[in-house]
């Protein structure tokens, strides 16, 4: 019996072992393609070194990416993240926190896993707000003159760290473009009438929030608290698909 007792704690010693490493290795962070300068520095800009694909980064460094880089990172079992050029993260992870991604610059990808479960949520923290993620890709850019986030697909919570935003909906134009497939004959008049249509309608458009949700096909653009809720813009749909070809192979295994 005690030999039978020994060897079922053997076997039951291994089991958690594997389990034990598979998790630790499902949890890993870790470059999976890299081209051009990619940096890994501390919270301080300080103890900086060149990193590639392959390289396990440790949470809370700051990943960069010079003018002619960028990379794709497995954030373990949450999904991946791809960085632009001339952009900076910092990856958070802990145990006892909700996992986040804080933003410094740049322009960054987001492919997050369906949170499922007993998972904790994801959240992406800017200068300007914290977007919570249950399952979605967008993106996120910080560089001078434009201030966003695109969403692809999925849903995101959009809170302001502080105060509300002045929430500017352009739903105007999308309903006076259906409104004017309804005859032929509005088109000659359109331009007149869409100001006027514009002038009774557009305090409607306008909202005071500390929190609101964006989705698919959807972007809101920063200035201060003032926020333009609008369709994607040609220059982030062209952002967007030149990251996506890029880290293609990757980020096709989210499942959001």
């Amino acid at each position: 019996m005690r030999v039978a007792h020994a060897g079922m704690a053997y076997v039951l010693g291994l089991m958690l072992l594997v389990m034990a490493n598979y998790s630790l290795a499902n949890d890993k962070i870790e470059i999976v393609s890299s081209e051009g300068s990619v940096m890994l520095g501390d919270a301080q800009g300080k103890s900086k070194k060149q990193v590639q694909a392959k390289s396990v980064l440790q949470p809370g460094k700051i990943l960069t990416t010079g003018p002619e880089a960028r990379a794709v990172v497995r954030v373990g079992s949450d999904g991946y993240i791809v960085l632009g050029n001339n952009s900076q993260v910092e990856i958070g992870k802990s145990k006892k926190e909700t996992g986040f991604f804080k933003q410094l610059t740049g322009i960054v990808y987001y492919a997050i896993n369906s949170i499922k479960g007993n998972r904790r949520p994801v959240e992406v923290r800017t200068a300007t707000a914290t977007i919570g993620i249950r399952g979605t890709r967008f993106l996120v850019t910080d560089v001078e003159g434009r201030n966003e986030v695109g969403m692809r697909k999925g849903l995101v919570s959009v809170t302001s760290p502080e105060g509300e935003f002045e929430i500017h909906k352009q739903a105007v134009l999308d309903e006076f473009e259906a409104y004017k497939k309804a005859g032929e004959e509005a088109i000659a008049k359109s331009e007149r009438e869409f100001e006027e249509y514009k002038a009774a309608t557009q305090q409607e458009f306008i909202e005071y929030k500390r929190e609101f949700s964006l989705g698919a096909d959807r972007m809101a653009s920063f200035d201060g608290k003032r926020v333009e809720d609008r369709p994607l813009s040609g220059e982030t749909q062209k952002d967007m698909e030149s990251i996506e070809s890029y880290a293609e192979q990757w980020i096709k295994e989210v499942r959001d």
